[in-house]
């Protein structure tokens, strides 16, 4: 989309796009995404556009279906399918440097937010709170834990700096490596325990988180809990 950067809205629209008017005749001045929102910048407005679970876009194409936001630039375009989109007078709920798909992403920053707001959380409730880890899922929730060798059960101020730091690298790194393994279509199969029933002849126990009401699968003999 970047090419679409610095250009002219000549038109919007989209079955589910209350801000056609607005954006009509702006300039696109930037494009980013947080988590699963794409964030496009008209300098005195953003315009957020969640993609959910079945969230699509298309550039100069189009389905058999109504798209539910458009973006034209003369005669290029942008069709966006089964999308939900918000406009914020500025970004302040985007701090990229949570982000860990940004070059702004800071560790430290994460580390810090953990335990002056979630010290007393279970780590495994609060992998999935966008807030603190924007775009992150279920999937890689169980395995970053898995890879870190921490029970999702651990208390967060509990567990050793270092481990927490190493959580964090792992998301890191497992976030970015986890795009082309969704590409290949192998990002469930390739997995180490999710929907496992077991690893290297250990059993991986499966059970419904009661807070977030998520399927977690564990290496209990790996998995250390801290409490």
């Amino acid at each position: 989309m970047q090419k679409f950067k610095g250009r002219k809205v000549t038109e919007s629209g989209g079955y589910n796009n209350p801000f056609a008017e607005d954006i009509s005749g702006k300039i696109l001045k930037d494009i980013e995404t947080y988590g699963k929102y794409l964030l496009l910048d008209f300098n005195h407005f953003i315009i957020t556009v969640h993609f959910g679970l079945f969230g699509s876009f298309l550039i100069d194409d189009t389905k058999k279906v109504n798209a539910s936001f458009s973006l034209f630039f003369d005669k290029n375009f942008i069709n966006f399918y089964v999308v939900k989109i918000k406009k914020l007078d500025n970004r302040d709920s985007f701090d990229q440097q949570l982000n860990v798909f940004s070059e702004k992403y800071e560790l430290e920053k994460t580390h810090q937010l953990l335990l002056e707001k979630y010290s007393e959380n279970k780590i495994g409730d609060v992998l999935l709170n966008q807030d603190v880890f924007p775009g992150l899922g279920n999937i890689l929730r169980n395995e970053v834990l898995f890879l870190s060798k921490i029970h999702p059960e651990s208390t967060v101020n509990k567990i050793p700096a270092k481990k927490v730091d190493e959580l964090l690298r792992n998301i890191k790194d497992f976030s970015s490596a986890s795009v082309e393994l969704i590409e290949q279509k192998i990002w469930k199969s390739s997995s180490s325990v999710y929907k496992k029933k077991e690893w290297k002849k250990e059993k991986v126990l499966e059970y419904v988180a009661p807070k977030i009401k998520r399927k977690t699968y564990v290496v209990e003999k790996v998995q250390k809990v801290y409490q």
